[in-house]
């Protein structure tokens, strides 16, 4: 009887709403396109250019049709639960899509070039493109663009250029995990992008004062803000002086905090940032992942070392600080090849890629904000057992008293993360790959993270390849709004009148 009373309440995510947010996210897609294409045309080339004018031409017209459906006034809908992760889910997908004949350009294959753009806008940075040092500047720089909106996030774009409610907004906006202070979520949005912006105009101006050559500067200002990861090189920030990777990795640290915190310096001052429990827990992760890695060092010297041994200290501590930032705020640059690391060098880094960065910001992974509640469950659970049975004890974070839907939520979403990593890694194992490799590239894609051990590229097979386009889409938009794309009564049950 539940089962059935619970079925009669509920509602099919209406197929016009859907279609007339999407509409207006693929004249949104249509402007950001025509970026990259001036790019190419003014860079000369003229292959690309022709392919992403069509495409965003493409995109604008179809936007303006499903439009004019009719029925449907965006100004007063009531967004639906089930809508709102279905459209965050598809926002990715069609931006993916959308952008796969142009990377076509790059001479691959349709499904690697999915692969490239799926990396892109989830700002994971694995790629099967090698020598990207002789690949079409504007190429790159359309996966540096594709990164950067997609650090910025499509579901926030959406909430500014569509949601006309609070209540539906909020819903969108929370989930990719971000945390609404303000009475306005589109007030929220606009805060967001603003910050990003000058985020990465700060990164864009230290990276070419740093030493780096003005277009390579601002491929990896674009990458490092939206914490993605692509590079104009092969060796990612091995070529770059020190004092460039330096400024690159402080400004991916930046990036994987809480964006909307920035906002509320000129008014509460820098301490705004340090009494956010999450970023102290950013700062302590972070530090802690580096002198594992500077640890793993001293310790093997010799064969096997995390890292080389004939290296100083000093090179051996700018490497450390290099990967564990890396790591921790999913960015994916790198300053070595992840297979000169020992085996425990590259758990260590998993278990960082995994935690990732936190919530509302441009990094991946399950987010502090959920270690943080496990930590508090486990802490509440050893104090009760000090106590009497009838006290009364919550747990906090951030000084705020943990809800059950939070604690739930927190719950679920490791439960679907683990249930993932171990399908797609038993997928690998099924083709013959190492076990150790195989776990490091599932993690790095479903954290969004971009760091590899060399599995990913042309050769893999295909349908490895799409496990890890899967991956990556599910990490981004937290599975749980995937899932729902695909589950029937999403789409096939009674609706609710527009």
């Amino acid at each position: 009887m539940a089962e059935h009373a619970v079925q009669a309440l509920m509602h099919a995510a209406r197929v016009r709403v859907v279609a007339a947010m999407l509409a207006q996210l693929m004249m949104m897609l249509g402007l950001l396109t025509l970026l990259p294409a001036g790019v190419a045309l003014g860079l000369g080339s003229g292959p690309l250019y022709q392919r992403l004018g069509f495409v965003a031409l493409a995109l604008c017209a179809l936007g303006l049709l499903l439009l004019r459906l009719p029925g449907v006034d965006l100004q007063r809908i009531d967004l639906q639960w089930n809508e709102a992760l279905a459209v965050t889910a598809l926002a990715f997908l069609l931006a993916a899509a959308s952008m796969v004949w142009p990377m076509m350009a790059a001479g691959i294959s349709p499904l690697d070039a999915l692969l490239e753009t799926a990396s892109a806008v989830t700002t994971t940075g694995l790629t099967v493109l090698r020598g990207v040092e002789e690949i079409d500047p504007a190429l790159l720089f359309l996966r540096a663009w594709m990164q950067w909106y997609g650090g910025l996030g499509i579901a926030v774009l959406t909430v500014a250029l569509i949601m006309r409610h609070h209540a539906s907004a909020r819903r969108l906006i929370e989930t990719t995990g971000e945390r609404l202070s303000s009475a306005s979520a589109r007030q929220h949005a606009r805060t967001v992008f603003i910050v990003y912006v000058l985020l990465s105009g700060l990164a864009l101006a230290a990276a070419w004062a740093a030493g780096t050559a003005p277009f390579d500067a601002l491929l990896y200002a674009l990458a490092s803000v939206a914490t993605g990861g692509f590079a104009p090189a092969d060796a990612s920030l091995a070529p770059l002086p020190v004092a460039a990777v330096a400024v690159l990795t402080t400004v991916c640290l930046l990036s994987a905090v809480t964006l909307p915190l920035y906002a509320r310096i000129p008014s509460q001052g820098l301490g705004v940032l340090w009494r956010d429990e999450e970023v102290r827990a950013l700062l302590a992760a972070t530090l802690l992942t580096t002198l594992l890695l500077m640890l793993l060092w001293i310790w093997q010297q010799g064969p096997g070392a995390s890292m080389s041994p004939g290296m100083d200290w000093q090179t051996a501590l700018g490497h450390s600080v290099a990967l564990g930032v890396s790591a921790q705020t999913t960015t994916g640059f790198s300053t070595l090849e992840m297979t000169a690391l020992s085996p425990a060098a590259q758990l260590v880094l998993m278990l960082s890629m995994t935690i990732g960065g936190c919530t509302g910001s441009a990094a991946g992974g399950l987010k502090l904000v959920r270690l943080l509640v496990l930590l508090r469950l486990v802490q509440l659970a050893l104090r009760r057992t000090a106590i009497g049975e009838r006290a009364v004890l919550h747990a906090r974070v951030d000084g705020h008293i943990l809800q059950p839907d939070m604690i739930t939520g927190a719950l679920q979403l490791l439960s679907l993360w683990l249930a993932l990593l171990l399908l797609s890694w038993l997928l690998f194992l099924s083709y013959g790959y190492a076990p150790l490799p195989s776990l490091f590239e599932v993690v790095s894609a479903i954290a969004n993270a971009g760091l590899s051990t060399g599995l990913t590229g042309t050769d893999l097979e295909p349908a490895l390849k799409a496990v890890l386009i899967g991956d990556m889409l599910f990490g981004r938009v937290e599975i749980l709004a995937m899932l729902v794309l695909f589950y029937p009564p999403t789409w096939i049950a009674r609706r609710r009148k527009l």
